[in-house]
């Protein structure tokens, strides 16, 4: 089915550009909080190499593709929020106002 096959591209086009960022976070911002943080994003690139396999087996099920769009949506959020930038810590914890003010 061409809807399928539409969406086994997306599901490679997300892997790869999950794969790509991730390498690229840790050879820019090699610390080990980035390491772990960015796992996330980095086995769901994994996970989506599997989709065209994945939806031949399964002949195109509704929840199947449901599935896939949502991992391929997960990894364009995951890649923004990994790649925007944060201010350096100062050493004051920017929280503290806010918890006691709840």
């Amino acid at each position: 089915m061409i809807v399928d096959q539409i969406l086994g591209w997306a599901c490679l086009a997300a892997a790869l550009s999950a794969v790509a960022v991730y390498v690229f976070l840790i050879a820019s911002r090699a610390r080990i909080v980035r390491l772990m943080t960015c796992l996330g994003l980095f086995l769901t690139g994994l996970a989506l190499f599997q989709a065209p396999n994945i939806l031949s087996q399964t002949q195109g099920d509704l929840n199947v593709r449901l599935a896939l769009g949502v991992l391929v949506l997960a990894v364009a959020i995951q890649s923004v929020a990994a790649l925007r930038t944060r201010p350096a810590w100062t050493g004051v914890d920017r929280r503290a106002g806010r918890i006691g003010s709840l």
